[in-house]
């Protein structure tokens, strides 16, 4: 009798220890595969991250070579104000003389 409860808990030991076994590595296997999954994810989140990031930049530096365009128009433009300016004025010195001889023309 001595010998079968032995071999009986030897045999449960060795159930005990191998379904454990088991059990710890199906949960190793599905933290594995859960791993996996979440840093294949993450590698395609930074990817789109970084591709965003890239579209921005090329954004960023069409916007600047726009500015270069605007800050040379708006040079341009001040130009060519002054140059009305003097257009105006000289509009205006040769208006004087006219506007003085109207003047003089009686009106009814």
């Amino acid at each position: 009798m001595f010998s079968v409860e032995i071999w009986l808990s030897g045999a449960f030991l060795f159930v005990a220890v191998v379904g454990s076994a088991a059990y710890a590595g199906a949960r190793g296997w599905r933290l594995w595969r859960t791993f996996r999954r979440t840093s294949r994810r993450a590698g395609d989140a930074v990817e789109q991250l970084l591709d965003k990031a890239a579209a921005v930049e090329e954004h960023a530096v069409a916007i600047g070579g726009n500015a270069e365009r605007l800050s040379a128009a708006a040079a341009r433009l001040q130009e060519s104000l002054a140059e009305l300016a003097v257009l105006r004025a000289a509009v205006e010195e040769a208006r004087e003389p006219l506007d003085a001889l109207r003047g003089a023309v009686p009106t009814k």
